[in-house]
């Protein structure tokens, strides 16, 4: 027998995110219910939930860019006013990333 590698395995924590405000319209409407995966590191072109930077709020955005320990977020609403993310307060530290939205 031999030994071919290892085997990781991790333990992911699942909760309940429900969508309020239509920041991330069309792709998630306003009262939609996901389901989140605490653990994973986030990849551009995740949705993730996220603690805002400047208010005791958690938000759900989508990686556009990671850079270093940061990540700069967008919400998916096409009109610009729609969405407050990094382009209101920058880029948000991977710290502050609560989970990553399932497919």
């Amino acid at each position: 027998m031999k030994f071919l590698g290892f085997v990781r395995v991790e333990t992911l924590n699942r909760i309940q995110v429900r969508v309020h405000g239509d920041s991330m319209w069309p792709t998630l409407r306003d009262g939609d219910r996901i389901e989140a995966v605490q653990g994973p590191s986030p990849v551009v072109g995740d949705i993730v939930v996220v603690r805002h930077p400047m208010k005791h709020i958690t938000v759900i955005k989508r990686v556009k860019r990671i850079v270093g320990d940061s990540l700069f977020i967008e919400g998916d609403n096409p009109d610009p006013i729609g969405s407050e993310d990094s382009h209101n307060f920058g880029p948000v530290p991977h710290s502050s990333i609560i989970a990553v939205i399932q497919d």
